[in-house]
């Protein structure tokens, strides 16, 4: 793809092009055109803003050795996620933000889950709702998301690769697990409710029990300095005492915020990881219990580190009578 020149109708350049002239301005202001510089390298997880994305690649090499011909430039990959890892209090507002779109997605979404209604209806209706209200939220310039909604036995393959809703329609007793990842101005979220139709049975209480017992273990359980393992040792120890060890079958967090899941940027709150947890961090909280044939129940929260403990950014339908929706009503 190519773009016109700025000020330009007839002269076609492409994005590296057009890049060249305003970086090597500011490099040359902020006295960085000998320094060493380093850049981004590798693969990355990238939300899509757009029908089309030009992404640099290999390209930016090539731009910041032509902007600053006498820097010394380095791959600097581990240096960059690093500073991902960690979000700067207006950063925080932004995933804040967020987080209150979909709860107002939520709210309205939940009121309408009853026995004949579409996995894909549900979805529809809270990634519409993600982009309504968002450009509505103060300072959006740009706002969106996704969501998918999995049923019955199907909100057990929640946990799995390629989770997706289907036309599979709603049934009076189901759990109905639905997820959302809404996004501010570039800055993601990453929050799971599960519902059930009707009065949930002994079997479905005790799993929310369970679940629930587990998020306050793995919230009690964050502070800086702590290692993102014990974190999530702390909620698999609530699940496996509970009896469901076995259907916990992913970490208990991922970070969060510049996009929506990345295995290359800390914390990673899983049973091997060797990160440990710094003020700033922004993450999820998800303990789930997956049963093949039965159904799934997870729930997700947008967290972030402070000096003092975690604080949760998504505090909304956290108790087992909030997810309860009146199959008569």
């Amino acid at each position: 793809m190519r773009a016109y020149a700025p000020g330009s109708l007839t002269e076609l350049i492409s994005p590296t092009e057009a890049a060249w002239s305003p970086l090597a301005d500011v490099l040359h202001q902020a006295g960085l055109t000998t320094a060493r510089i380093g850049y981004e390298s590798g693969s990355a997880y990238e939300g899509s803003s757009y029908a089309a994305m030009h992404l640099f690649g290999d390209a930016i090499a090539g731009l910041l050795g032509a902007a600053a011909p006498g820097a010394t430039l380095v791959p600097a990959p581990h240096a960059l996620a690093r500073l991902r890892s960690v979000l700067m209090v207006a950063e925080v507002e932004q995933v804040r933000t967020g987080c209150s779109v979909v709860e107002a997605a939520f709210a309205a979404a939940s009121k309408t889950l009853q026995p004949g209604r579409a996995e894909s209806e549900v979805a529809a209706e809270v990634s519409g709702r993600l982009s309504i209200l968002g450009l509505d939220a103060p300072g959006a310039r740009r706002a969106g998301g996704f969501a998918y909604c999995m049923s019955g036995p199907n909100a057990a393959r929640a946990g799995a690769a390629y989770a997706r809703s289907t036309a599979r329609r709603l049934l009076d007793g189901d759990f109905v697990l639905v997820h959302s990842n809404s996004t501010i101005n570039g800055y993601w979220t990453d929050v799971t409710r599960t519902y059930v139709v009707g009065e949930p049975n002994e079997r479905q209480r005790s799993m929310y029990d369970a679940v629930l017992a587990a998020r306050r273990a793995a919230l009690a359980a964050l502070r800086p300095g702590v290692r993102a393992s014990e974190v999530d040792g702390a909620a698999r120890a609530v699940l496996t005492e509970r009896g469901f060890g076995a259907n916990f079958t992913h970490g208990v967090g991922h970070n969060v915020g510049f996009s929506v899941i990345s295995a290359e940027y800390s914390p990673r709150l899983h049973p091997a990881s060797p990160d440990v947890m710094e003020v700033g961090m922004t993450f999820n909280i998800e303990p789930a219990i997956y049963i093949e044939g039965y159904g799934g129940l997870r729930h997700c929260d947008v967290v972030t580190l402070g000096p003092a403990g975690a604080e949760v950014l998504s505090p909304f339908h956290s108790r087992i009578e909030d997810l309860i929706v009146d199959a008569g009503k």
